[in-house]
């Protein structure tokens, strides 16, 4: 596992009676909340990179034949 740091966040009290009245505890919730939002954020990110780097076009895949056909040229 990997070591841990201490965040300090500011919010509200109304905020934090919000979340205790649900009966969770604040330092969890704000911990849970942060790696949501982070795989979240990942996911993005990841998304905008593959619509850069799609190649455009309707088909899906590449034709086998002609690849393998081309790397036996090669060799």
């Amino acid at each position: 596992m990997d070591s841990t740091v201490v965040v300090a966040v500011r919010i509200p009290e109304s905020v934090k009676r919000e979340i205790e009245a649900l009966g969770l505890k604040v330092s969890e919730f704000a911990r849970e909340a942060m790696i949501e939002a982070l795989a979240r954020k990942k996911s993005e990110e990841a998304l905008r990179w593959v619509e850069a780097n799609m190649v455009p076009g309707t088909e899906v895949g590449f034709n086998s034949v002609e690849v393998i056909r081309k790397m036996r040229e090669t060799m």
